[in-house]
């Protein structure tokens, strides 16, 4: 079975969202920033699929709680099971994907186009749950919870040790239905109980009941005892599977929701909707992979597997078709695909997947020109926590690689992903400008730097003295002195030497920026590494307040902390 699309109002968090899966992959992977509703679009299918009667909501299931306006969750689903599909049950209500639910609007199956039905779940302030197949042609027809239990449905989540026991909600009872088992189980076990146990405390009362009887007239024809007297043939207790002596809801966490998650695979030869919340919980990473590639040959040509993940292992294993970036806004849920059927945009975000998966999941973005800025902003961070208790992380803020000159391409996907993003760039390539330009006009900060300066050549520039020296010895303890010494020579830097460093005189702002010119150079490259980025920021911070307050440098490290305070979702 396969979803093909989810309408849900007021839900939870969600008061309006319309979401339809990708057609190009029977593996769907959900992502956001947390409080973006995944959870919710995950219960929601689970809710409009729920195959027992007894569907327990409540007042804080509506959307602000506010029960005057009606739960709806409306569904639509392809490969659906043959008895179905039958005219005695739903075959007058077969639909074409694609059709919105409207009156009048033709949704009548097309040979060439998959059969489809279409469930609505509706919840008012009553509380009282009604399941419907609906489509435009004809009345809303109520839909059992037996043929809902026909629906080839399974949910993999906090709760997986329920699948270890025998129950009502277990998996294992897709398998074995244990009701005349267990209470056959039950009842003998009791009747063995009542015949062995003693219970002589309680028999004290005998000698007294006997007098009582003696003193109003009522007598008794042998001994009075206790016995258990049996009522319904069960304990307060359950059956579960063991392995060995040892239960398996005392293995691990991640062993069982493997088990959990491949039970409820095979419970419908693999044609299974299975829905997974948080998929890498409790696995470690080589297992978490083997998860993922598992799941994607499983479902192949059958059934479908909706997860949601907030681990950048689980997310890099996976393919664009795969993606679906999940964003709420005063409750609205929007859901973007990754994919794109231009070929070098969809290898760029691939590449990007693979290299820094993190990105992804935040909720807002500086997307960096390379390595160097993304180790200066890590450096910033701690610089702003230090100095003003200030967290980038605490406003949902991750960095992203833009790649070089890819920054742009990257940036415009993203930001039609629905993310809220700026960009921290070089500004040494004039042909960049227009694209700037329109990055701006987009409602896109870009923070960069002098017309001429990347980002070493605006930190030499404005930089101390003393920061000078620190950043030379950064790059003499990286290269090493043989490949430092030659290239301030070539370009008439004086130095000194004393104590194995390399002491900078006194120079003006424009051989300061030589240096930032011979450090950014393609055969230096003293700082084209996270952790070197990283090192050149904590040598500016460390001086930040001998700094000047007019430096560009300055500026662009004040606004992009304005981007960062200003700018909440």
């Amino acid at each position: 079975m396969r979803i093909l699309s989810i309408d849900i109002f007021n839900f939870r968090g969600i008061k309006k969202a319309r979401i339809s899966f990708p057609e190009e992959s029977r593996v769907v992977c959900m992502i956001g920033a947390g409080d973006n509703t995944k959870t919710t679009i995950l219960k929601a299918i689970e809710w409009l699929l729920w195959n027992t009667w007894n569907l327990s909501a409540n007042d804080n299931d509506f959307y602000n709680s506010d029960t005057s306006q009606n739960i709806i969750i409306r569904g639509t689903f392809t490969e659906i099971p043959e008895k179905l599909l039958a005219e005695d049950k739903f075959g007058m209500y077969l639909r074409c994907p694609g059709i919105e639910l409207k009156a009048g609007e033709n949704d009548e199956p097309k040979e060439e186009l998959p059969i489809c039905l279409t469930i609505q779940l509706e919840i008012d302030a009553t509380l009282e749950p009604k399941w419907y197949v609906v489509c435009n042609r004809l009345e809303p027809k109520p839909i059992s919870h037996i043929d809902r239990k026909q629906m080839q449905f399974g949910s993999v989540g906090e709760n997986c040790s329920r699948d270890m026991v025998w129950g009502k909600t277990s998996i294992l009872q897709r398998y074995v239905d244990s009701q005349k088992t267990l209470h056959q189980a039950y009842t003998t076990a009791l009747r063995e109980a009542i015949d062995k146990v003693e219970l002589k405390p309680l028999d004290d009362i005998a000698g007294i009941l006997t007098d009582v009887g003696k003193q109003y007239g009522v007598g008794f024809s042998d001994e009075v005892n206790n016995r258990i007297i049996m009522q319904n043939g069960s304990f307060s207790s359950t059956v579960g599977v063991f392995d060995g002596k040892v239960p398996l809801t005392q293995r691990g966490k991640g062993s069982q929701r493997l088990l959990s998650i491949g039970l409820n695979i095979q419970s419908f030869s693999g044609n299974t909707l299975l829905l997974i919340d948080e998929v890498e919980t409790g696995l470690e990473p080589y297992r978490l992979k083997s998860l993922i590639a598992e799941l994607r040959s499983i479902y192949a040509e059958n059934g479908q597997v909706i997860m949601t993940t907030h681990s950048p292992v689980a997310l890099a294993e996976c393919t664009t078709k795969e993606i679906m970036i999940i964003q709420s806004l005063d409750g609205e849920t929007t859901a973007y695909s990754l994919f794109s059927t231009d070929k070098d945009a969809n290898s760029t975000f691939q590449a990007e997947l693979r290299r820094n998966a993190e990105a992804f999941l935040s909720k807002r973005l500086i997307v960096c020109e390379g390595k160097t800025e993304i180790g200066f902003v890590r450096s910033m961070d701690s610089f702003l926590y230090n100095s003003i208790g200030l967290r980038i992380a605490h406003h949902g803020i991750g960095v992203a690689d833009g790649g070089g000159q890819s920054i742009f391409k990257c940036a415009k996907i993203l930001k039609n992903c629905g993310y809220d993003i700026c960009l921290l760039m070089d500004s040494d390539l004039p042909d960049e400008e227009e694209e700037k330009n329109i990055m701006r006009e987009n409602n896109v900060s870009v923070f960069d730097w002098d017309q001429g300066n990347a980002l070493e050549e605006q930190v030499f520039y404005d930089a101390t003295m003393t920061a000078v020296d620190a950043l030379i010895n950064i790059a003499v303890d990286e290269k090493g002195e043989d490949s430092v010494k030659p290239k301030l020579d070539n370009n008439g830097i004086p130095y000194s030497i004393s104590v194995d460093k390399l002491i900078i005189p006194p120079i003006d702002a424009e051989t300061r920026k030589k240096i930032g010119t011979i450090a950014k150079n393609k055969k230096s490259e003293w700082f084209k590494r996270i952790d070197l980025g990283e090192q050149l920021g904590n040598v500016m911070f460390s001086e930040w307040e001998h700094i000047s307050e007019t430096s560009k440098l300055k500026f662009i490290v004040n606004e992009l902390t304005e981007w960062i305070k200003n700018h909440d979702n």
